[in-house]
């Protein structure tokens, strides 16, 4: 066995976090994971960094490692790869030791609005440290990609956009939530943090009393004082009909996805947007914010919002969504448009860009 590895190139995924189900980088870990062991690869062997409790066997293509925190003090006891790929923008650990490729991936620029002017300074020099490390930078949207080169010095690098993989759902089995009332809904998941602008739909909701809208993400995001805002405008503004549901299980999303009579996505945070594309996939009536990089990977197949009024809003609903269910064509656009968004395709253009790397191709 450690004969045939010799053999071959070493690849280091970056799965630290793996587990982290409530947010994105915690489901792409997983997928990343289970993907590109059940590749039948004989010219790359991939070594997982993974939290202790997450390490398990991957199959014998994969080797799986514990981060330890002497890591971070001495890079030089990370193992010594031909590869390194930093799934996201927040990895703070690398080894480029000699002859290692360095692959730097950036999801967002979100900090620019979130953090205070000195804390964006020092994640900007973070940021420039690591794309001065890398090989190769590349981005999960066009928008994503032309924010990095508007705030850090690319030394003449390309950025390469590789667009999410978005897991296929709308063909599993759902499961209704508890919280369900058996009335008409909207629906709507994100982390709950105020760039996901949920409190838009509060007012929104006061024209749609025949509809509920369930409201589901990770309610302890930031201390829990965004979900608290909006529980307090939801009591505040006495409405009945809008639930902020907390964290959904897999069945749990899938039904709301196959249930809802409508997507509403406010954001003005997005550097893919995955919510909208597993919407797409179920052939739901998407409503959008025209903001970074929505426009862009809706691909006209959602009804954007371009102001984040209340009458514009409900105009938009209320002229798009009663006919919206008759255009079986556009329906079926949508649905193909959103499987293209294929991990198969997303997994095998990074594959591709390892080989490239370490000159197997």
């Amino acid at each position: 066995m450690e004969k045939q590895m010799e053999n071959k190139k070493k690849v280091l995924i970056d799965l630290t976090n793996y587990g982290s189900i409530a947010v994105g980088f915690g489901q792409i870990a997983v997928n990343y994971a289970a993907l590109f062991a059940s590749l039948p690869i004989d010219d790359i062997h991939f070594i997982y960094l993974m939290r202790k409790r997450s390490v398990q066997d991957f199959g014998e293509n994969v080797t799986c490692i514990p981060v330890r925190r002497i890591n971070k003090l001495f890079p030089f006891t990370l193992p010594k790869v031909d590869v390194w790929h930093a799934v996201n923008q927040q990895r703070k650990l690398a080894r480029v030791a000699k002859g290692t490729k360095f692959i730097f991936t950036i999801h967002d620029f979100n900090f620019l609005k979130e953090k205070k002017p000195w804390k964006v300074k020092l994640y900007l020099r973070r940021m420039q440290h690591k794309i001065d490390k890398a090989a190769v930078v590349t981005a999960i949207s066009h928008y994503t990609a032309d924010i990095v080169r508007q705030h850090v010095n690319m030394r003449g690098k390309e950025i390469r956009v590789i667009y999410n993989g978005v897991e296929r759902i709308d063909t599993l089995e759902g499961a209704r939530p508890a919280f369900a009332t058996g009335r008409p809904f909207f629906f709507t998941i994100g982390q709950i943090r105020k760039k996901k602008n949920f409190h838009l739909l509060l007012d929104v909701m006061q024209s749609f009393p025949e509809y509920d809208l369930y409201i589901c993400g990770d309610t302890t995001c930031g201390h829990g004082v965004y979900s608290e805002e909006l529980r307090t405008l939801i009591r505040e503004k006495q409405l009945s009909n809008v639930y902020l549901a907390g964290v959904v299980t897999q069945p749990e999303k899938v039904w709301l996805y196959r249930n809802c009579d409508a997507f509403l996505f406010p954001s003005e945070g997005e550097g893919f947007g995955l919510p909208v594309i597993e919407a797409m996939q179920f052939g739901k009536a998407v409503f959008a914010a025209s903001r970074t990089s929505l426009p862009e990977v809706c691909g006209g197949h959602a009804f954007m919002w371009d102001q984040l009024d209340t009458d514009s809003m409900v105009r938009s609903i209320q002229e798009h969504l009663p006919d919206f269910y008759k255009n079986e064509e556009r329906i079926n656009n949508m649905k193909e448009y959103a499987y293209s968004f294929s991990y198969e395709k997303h997994i095998q253009a990074y594959l591709d860009l390892y080989r490239e790397l370490a000159q197997l191709s």
